[in-house]
């Protein structure tokens, strides 16, 4: 069947389209409610505060730090408990992250303790964002 209907006629961006694509378990969010989500974000991870052009900055100036290329150009989702294998089940499980954070916080890290740790690395990106 597809994504799910709209029901509150939310305009649906390229980002988000990508985004819920990405998790099938994310179907069982109506794509509206997950757009609104997004944009509560401000299409920044949810741990160190990068934006997402920020990110394709850092991704275009250390490629090989990104899996070769395949992942950091673009936001990631992450679930806040990643003991919740599906996606879908509870919007609020989701986290917006960079690929930075997203890697580094595995499954070991709780969002709180994380948060202290995003800081940090928010810190040193900064140092190198300025830097190119």
């Amino acid at each position: 069947m597809g994504r799910k209907r709209q029901i509150y006629g939310v305009n649906i961006s390229e980002e988000v389209k990508r985004l819920y694509k990405s998790k099938t378990g994310l179907k069982q969010i109506d794509i509206d409610l997950f757009q609104i989500w997004y944009d509560l974000k401000n299409g920044c991870c949810d741990y160190c505060g990068l934006s997402s052009k920020e990110s394709l900055l850092l991704f275009n100036r250390y490629p090989k730090f990104t899996r070769e290329g395949r992942r950091g150009k673009r936001l990631e989702l992450d679930r806040i408990n990643p003991l919740i294998s599906n996606y879908g089940q509870d919007i609020k499980n989701l986290a917006l992250a960079c690929y930075w954070c997203n890697n580094a916080k595995t499954n070991y890290f709780t969002f709180e303790e994380f948060k202290k740790i995003g800081e940090k690395i928010k810190e040193i990106q900064l140092i190198r964002i300025t830097n190119i």
